[in-house]
């Protein structure tokens, strides 16, 4: 009898040993996010560098011929509005031309009134008096061509009418010009065109309109958006990638800043998770959510990938947390302490 109580009490202990050592489980330290639906974007990458906006270059010129004083100014300086660029002297056969005309009209303007004044003392006659009319008409035809021409206006210097970039300079001091001739170029700032080299397998999906989102490869807190203006229909034999021209508003970007620029080509809003989050063994992707402290393998199947987060779809555990750190530790029906970010 004292036996079998013996044996009773050596099995009660070992049961309650052994019970003691399932609950001694060892556990894994993860952090973990809620599963939930986001937006990601699907891009096409391409590398360029920045141009002025071809439609925002100016020609500057003067309406007269003149010669070229002083050029104040280099291409490539960046330029304020109303800056002085450089100064003229008129020409002299414009000049002459321009007095010879005002001589004329003010001496048939008072030919004419002496006529009208000797006409109505009967001291000339009609014949005289009509001629002077033609003759002031034909001064007056005259100045009017010499204006047309710029001739009288007082120009001797060039100013800027645009804060921009001098591209171009076409005089140096002591030419002569001819009224109309581009002495200079100044490209705007304000808008830019980046031409993108893309890979011609992601081309058929580029468009115009689409966003781009843009960024200094030296500098990647320089960013601008802009959007896409036109698709190249070939390849670009020198670089054996496809053009793509994209307009940006230039906020700080100079011209010639070499960029890296993401074409929008899709969105999409489902579930996604961090990239770090899932794991991928032979039979798969796969993840880990967290339900009443213990780890639950769910394979997925993963999709767009957007700035480090990744779709994923899958036979996923309502409202159970996925593990993003730690992960790597886990095996299915492992139990987990969750720690705080």
């Amino acid at each position: 009898m004292k036996r079998l109580i013996y044996l009773w009490c050596f099995l009660c202990v070992l049961g309650t040993a052994h019970a003691e050592a399932g609950s001694d489980r060892p556990s894994v330290l993860v952090q973990t996010i809620p599963l939930a639906q986001r937006d990601l974007t699907g891009h096409i990458t391409g590398f360029g560098i920045l141009t002025p906006e071809p439609d925002a270059t100016h020609n500057l010129n003067f309406p007269i011929a003149g010669r070229v004083d002083q050029v104040l100014v280099n291409p490539g300086q960046l330029v304020n509005k109303g800056d002085l660029l450089l100064t003229v002297s008129a020409d002299p056969a414009t000049s002459l031309n321009y007095n010879q005309a005002k001589n004329t009209l003010s001496y048939a303007r008072a030919e004419l009134a002496r006529q009208q004044k000797l006409f109505q003392q009967q001291l000339t006659t009609r014949s005289q008096l009509d001629n002077a009319v033609k003759n002031l008409k034909d001064a007056e035809a005259a100045m009017a061509i010499q204006k047309r021409l710029g001739a009288g206006i007082v120009l001797n210097k060039l100013t800027a009418t645009i804060t921009g970039i001098v591209t171009s300079v076409s005089a140096v001091p002591g030419d002569r010009f001819a009224a109309g001739t581009n002495l200079m170029q100044i490209a705007s700032v304000e808008t830019l065109r980046a031409r993108l080299g893309v890979e011609p397998s992601d081309s058929h999906l580029l468009q115009a309109g689409q966003t781009v989102h843009l960024s200094s490869v030296l500098n990647d807190n320089q960013v601008a958006d802009g959007e896409v203006v036109w698709v190249a229909g070939q390849i670009n034999p020198k670089t054996q990638l496809v053009d793509v021209s994209v307009r940006i508003k230039a906020q700080g970007f100079a011209p010639g800043t070499r960029v890296r620029g993401d074409i929008v080509v899709s969105r999409q809003h489902q579930f996604a998770v961090p990239r770090q989050a899932v794991l991928r063994d032979e039979k798969g992707s796969y993840l880990f959510q967290v339900l009443d402290h213990v780890a639950h393998r769910i394979n997925v199947t993963t999709g767009l990938e957007d700035r480090g987060w990744v779709v994923v779809q899958g036979t996923f555990l309502q409202e159970a947390p996925v593990v993003t750190l730690g992960n790597y530790e886990l095996k299915n029906d492992a139990l987990v302490r969750v720690s705080v970010p």
